[in-house]
């Protein structure tokens, strides 16, 4: 598309090809059959599941097993993909960005950079053997550092560290699992949620290290890393080091134009900046104070951007959407609120019912609140019926009722 095109013909481009951008180009197609959609990728791929990236540690790479939609149904569906296109300059008050050298007018922009994985100031953090997981290129980066490896460290025990770790212990490799908070998933699961799940991860032979910190690496005289130096002066040997800790949203191209933010893009209900005409969607953005995080919200934020960007007018609800991990063999699932703060026995708002198999990892914690079915944390078999209960938040469900389903 030629940014200079003067057709009348709304022009919307998309900056970002991830969940919230795909996401945002079917909306505005579905809302405006006549747009002219244009979605700019950085990378060199269509629209993929990175979700699934994980599966392909130990396994060779296929691109085309995880696109998300073909070049076929793009073409069909008139939305232009320009792929190997980093957007350089946003220029609100021209309504106009600037990619690879050349300029696009817009009627409407959708903000959907992503984030990019965040890599703490590690002394040693440039030696071979260290990655992140976040592309497809990484994922390829892994494996070759895997070929030949008998120690691998992880470190972050989020949802991408522990499946890093499970596939990579798939492999017969020696995994260490390390995770800087006192325990795995504090902010999921409670003290006894938890301590099931770590068995869970320890029964599959994978070491959990929990409440201490990294501070460097060591190639010990070589350009590879061998050693995991951690901040009590403690260390691990290791062959690679994959660092799962969290990611920064990709925010720079928005700095300085007007757009408000803090660390986030500051949007509405609908998915707007405090710029006409400008949405933001996905891990770039936080709607009206809150950030997810999450490729299904990614999704959900995107369709609304996407749509109003296109002249309609929807609203995104900010609804509590479960937690689901699936990884380890087992799965976990909490939602609403769990009570993880609370004491369990510290007043008569909070109800729990509590049910724990720690033989076969199970754990169902569910939590009412004045007469109300407020939240849930199932691990292990129980999880498997989350679907069952989750329309059962907010209601004046009871226990036993609850507990037939699970």
């Amino acid at each position: 598309m030629n940014g200079n095109n003067s057709g009348g013909s709304r022009r919307i481009l998309i900056i970002g090809n991830g969940a919230a951008g795909l996401a945002a180009a079917k909306a505005a197609r579905a809302q405006d059959p006549d747009a002219e959609i244009t979605m700019f990728g950085a990378d060199n791929h269509l629209p993929y599941y990175r979700l699934r990236l994980c599966e392909y540690i130990g396994k060779s790479v296929d691109p085309d097993e995880l696109v998300i939609n073909s070049e076929e149904w793009f073409r069909k569906n008139r939305i232009q993909v320009e792929v190997n296109s980093k957007v350089t300059e946003i220029h609100p008050d021209e309504r106009k960005i600037r990619v690879n050298g050349k300029e696009y007018s817009y009627d409407s922009l959708v903000l959907a950079t992503g984030s990019t994985p965040v890599m703490p100031s590690f002394e040693g953090k440039e030696l071979k053997g260290i990655h992140t997981i976040w592309t497809l290129e990484d994922v390829a980066d892994i494996n070759r550092s895997l070929a030949d490896a008998r120690k691998a460290v992880v470190i972050g025990g989020g949802l991408l560290g522990l499946e890093a770790a499970y596939k990579i212990s798939e492999m017969g490799v020696d995994v260490s699992l390390i995770e800087a908070m006192p325990r795995l998933l504090p902010k999921q699961l409670d003290e006894v949620g938890s301590e099931i799940f770590r068995n869970k991860v320890e029964s599959l032979g994978i070491s959990v290290i929990c409440g201490k910190s990294v501070a460097g690496f060591d190639g010990v005289g070589s350009s590879h890393v061998r050693k995991v130096h951690m901040a009590d002066g403690s260390f691990l040997e290791a062959d690679v080091v994959i660092v799962a800790v969290g990611v920064a949203p990709n925010t720079s191209v928005c700095r300085d134009r007007g757009i408000n933010m803090n660390r986030y893009l500051n949007v509405n209900e609908k998915m707007e900046t405090n710029i006409e005409n400008i949405y933001a969607a996905g891990d770039v953005a936080s709607v009206n104070g809150r950030w997810f995080g999450q490729w299904r919200v990614a999704g959900m934020q995107g369709q609304v951007a996407g749509a109003n960007a296109a002249g309609g007018n929807a609203v995104y609800k900010t609804d509590d959407i479960p937690y689901i991990l699936a990884t380890m063999g087992t799965r976990v699932v909490c939602s609403g609120d769990a009570g993880i703060l609370q004491a369990d026995d510290s007043d008569t708002v909070y109800k729990i019912d509590r049910q724990t198999d720690k033989e076969r990892f199970s754990y169902s914690k569910l939590v009412f609140r004045d007469g109300l079915f407020v939240g849930y944390i199932l691990v292990g078999e129980p999880a498997k019926a989350f679907s069952k209960i989750q329309p059962l938040l907010m209601t004046d469900a009871k226990a036993a009722d609850i507990r037939k389903i699970l």
